[in-house]
């Protein structure tokens, strides 16, 4: 049984590297470096990079693998992105591009190093049964700076638990489009190829809940794997700083204010 220390903790640190890789994954600078990378659009880029570890696989595989867009927004955009530097070479610009977007926002911030150190002891005890995208990213190339090397493992902190959460919105039957409008709304949800009109979600709210309990003692299990209750608390608050540094670029805090 997981030790309810290590479940508080991974639950803590849940919000902070999720909201700590959409931040870089949707900054108007990330966006810039896909078009100058050569990429048409920068979700072309966005598509490339994180599904190009799979290979050149079908915009329906991809299509499986992420779980969230809407109808014919993955055939558009890895149709669009994969020519353009091929599978693993988009995934590896992308993977780097999350390094040297973190590096003026994180230099200089104390932890990063046992941050690291952490990180990559829960990366490498992970099971990558079932993870498939966790697992392609986990072995691409890391930078050996420590602001860039921060911000690789949250990427990849961040791609574990939602490789998890996938594997829990599928057994549960949780439809797509109504946990974005539950999670995050009618914006975010039409930025994700769900345009509407929305139905009502209200009757979705328990098995949100049921997926979300689901998802974090799943997770907590994989960090209680090759973490103690303290590394596992200590995690969460250099999780916690290093979101931070970099909450003030974070689009929802902007939508928020």
């Amino acid at each position: 049984m997981t030790d309810p220390r290590v479940l508080a903790a991974s639950r803590a640190a849940a919000h902070p590297i999720q909201r700590a890789g959409s931040t870089w994954i949707l900054h108007p600078e990330q966006f810039e470096a896909s078009i100058k990378a050569g990429y048409e659009h920068p979700f072309a880029g966005y598509f490339a990079g994180r599904a190009g570890v799979l290979g050149e696989v079908e915009a329906a595989a991809v299509d499986a693998m992420f779980g969230i867009f809407g109808p014919g927004v993955t055939e558009t955009f890895w149709t669009m992105g994969l020519p353009v530097h091929g599978a693993r070479g988009g995934a590896e610009l992308y993977f780097g591009q999350a390094a040297e977007w973190a590096r003026p926002r994180l230099s200089g911030l104390d932890g990063l190093d046992r941050f690291i150190e952490l990180g990559e002891k829960v990366i490498a005890g992970a099971p990558g049964c079932g993870l498939p995208l966790f697992v392609g990213l986990a072995k691409l190339p890391r930078v050996d700076d420590s602001p860039g090397r921060a911000m690789q493992v949250v990427v990849l902190l961040r791609e574990l638990r939602f490789g998890v959460h996938l594997a829990a919105m599928t057994l549960s039957g949780m439809p797509v489009q109504e946990a974005h409008l539950l999670n995050q709304g009618e914006e975010y949800a039409a930025m994700l190829g769900f345009p509407g009109p929305y139905p009502p979600v209200e009757q979705f709210k328990d098995k949100r809940a049921e997926v979300e309990e689901v998802t974090s003692a799943r997770d907590a299990e994989i960090w209680g794997l090759s973490l103690s209750a303290d590394e596992a608390a200590e995690l969460a608050d250099l999780a916690a700083g290093i979101y931070a540094a970099i909450a003030a670029e974070d689009p929802a805090n902007a939508a928020a204010g």
